[in-house]
């Protein structure tokens, strides 16, 4: 049976960089440059939040990032 991770864990090592480099990172779509439309999904009882990214120019699903909360 094949199992596949849909949500991965945030990595802070992957925002590298000068804060505009990181912010493009985080908001721009990777294939056309566009921005990305973000969505979060809380879930107090586990301290997480699901944060699903989207591409409204190409229609592509880019991140699906699981973040934890302090």
């Amino acid at each position: 049976m094949s199992c596949k991770l849909d949500f991965k864990i945030e990595n802070y090592l992957e925002y590298q960089g000068t804060p505009e480099e990181v912010a493009k990172k985080i908001d721009e779509c990777e294939f056309c440059g566009a921005k990305l439309l973000l969505s979060h999904l809380p879930d107090y009882r586990s301290l997480l939040v699901q944060e699903t990214s989207r591409c409204l120019d190409c229609g592509g699903v880019h991140k699906k990032i699981i973040h934890a909360l302090n």
